[in-house]
């Protein structure tokens, strides 16, 4: 993919994290009184995916975007087991951990491809 061709808001890797951080707010809504370290580090991971994508977007050479797609995809790992823990706690609807999980899967695999 040429550098030109990375502007973020125009990608469905950039797309789907914003989802993301969608069903993460309605998520952090949703926690119990008790949860807010949970609530803080979807927020911060959640947003980490997309900042990092953007930022990678940005960067001139390989190496450089390559570097903060993989962040971004850590992230995304990050928050899926954020929704694997708020189901343990029994805190969360299941729709909603398998809903974030899925966007979560997909965002990996799109990461994966900007190698």
């Amino acid at each position: 993919m040429k550098h030109d061709d990375t502007r973020p808001v125009r990608l469905k890797g950039y797309q789907r994290s914003m989802r993301l951080i969608e069903i993460a707010r309605e998520t952090m809504n949703e926690l119990p009184t008790g949860y807010a370290f949970l609530a803080d580090q979807l927020r911060r991971a959640s947003c980490s995916i997309a900042l990092n994508f953007a930022e990678g977007c940005g960067k001139s050479t390989p190496r450089d975007r390559r570097r903060y797609f993989h962040s971004s995809r850590a992230s995304a790992y990050e928050v899926a087991a954020i929704f694997d823990v708020a189901q343990r706690f029994g805190v969360i609807r299941i729709e909603l951990q398998i809903e974030g999980k899925e966007t979560c899967d997909h965002i990996a695999a799109m990461l994966t491809k900007f190698r």
